[in-house]
């Protein structure tokens, strides 16, 4: 019985940490988008400078869960949202509002792709 109930509890915490993980890459993607459409509504109005300041800064908090996201997360697709981050960082340097967006969008777009796989769900689960 002791047995039944260690594997119970051992069950618990890891469904748990589980979707704690969950929770943080939701969190984590969820604001980094939102600080990537600052920026394409910063390009929007002409002002390059302060859109490269912030995604450089979304690019650096990347960077900085380095550890994070290649332990729990899958390589091929965290290493093509870093490949991404940098088309998107170039277009904002060479100011090329088309290519910008596009690339902006696309690497929304995987960070929010990345999340939900992330999620509890029957189509994550199957």
């Amino acid at each position: 019985m002791k047995r039944l109930w260690m594997a119970v509890l051992l069950l618990g915490v890891l469904v748990a940490l589980c979707l704690t993980n969950a929770w943080y890459s939701l969190t984590l993607t969820r604001q980094f988008s939102q600080q990537l459409s600052q920026a394409q509504q910063l390009v929007e109005q002409d002002r390059w400078a302060p859109a490269r300041t912030l995604t450089q800064e979304v690019y650096d908090s990347w960077n900085g869960r380095h550890f994070y996201l290649h332990v729990f997360l899958r390589h091929s697709d965290t290493d093509q949202i870093l490949r991404t981050f940098r088309q998107v960082l170039q277009y904002l340097q060479l100011e090329e509002l088309d290519q910008y967006v596009a690339a902006n969008a696309d690497l929304i777009a995987q960070l929010e792709l990345l999340s939900e796989m992330e999620q509890p769900s029957l189509v994550n689960i199957l």
